[in-house]
């Protein structure tokens, strides 16, 4: 009968990517608190265009992701600009499109369609307090003028 003697050490580090996992300190509890607190979950608003007027629920919060859904109801195509995006970076997903207008980018979307923007705005550095102000931000439709609405960020300052 023959005995197999097992190491300790050479069956931890039997392949190269779990001995280099251990050096870096990769799957510890440190590593995913960390990497946990700098990911901030979405926010979402949800904008429906109906009856020729923006109907908006949700927040954002400032240095958070945030995505707007916008639905539109109407049957006449519509846009969708706010100061809150000009030299802000906005990824477009769904059924609408990107023009260039100008006082920065607008967006489009057709009767039926739904469009939704991600974007991320201003620093998540400054804590959030009770007494960090709600922003509002000015949308219209930039093809209706007297389409108007709000959306509402929190800031991240003490106000």
């Amino acid at each position: 009968m023959r005995t197999i003697r097992s190491d300790p050490a050479i069956a931890l580090f039997s392949t190269p990517a779990l001995a280099l996992g251990l050096l870096l300190g990769v799957g510890t509890a440190d590593t995913h608190a960390a990497t946990a607190e700098k990911v901030s979950p979405e926010l979402t608003i949800q904008v429906a265009i109906k009856n020729m007027a923006f109907r908006v629920t949700g927040y954002g919060r400032e240095g958070n992701p945030t995505a707007i859904v916008v639905r539109n109801d109407d049957g006449v195509t519509h846009g969708f600009y706010s100061p809150l995006f000009k030299g802000t970076p906005v990824r477009l997903e769904g059924d609408g499109y990107q023009v260039t207008g100008k006082e920065g980018p607008s967006f489009r979307i057709d009767p039926g369609k739904t469009m939704t923007l991600h974007f991320t705005k201003g620093s998540a550095e400054a804590p959030l307090t009770m007494m960090s102000p709600l922003m509002r931000h000015v949308i219209w439709c930039d093809m209706h003028p007297d389409v108007k609405g709000e959306l509402f960020i929190i800031e991240r300052r003490g106000g």
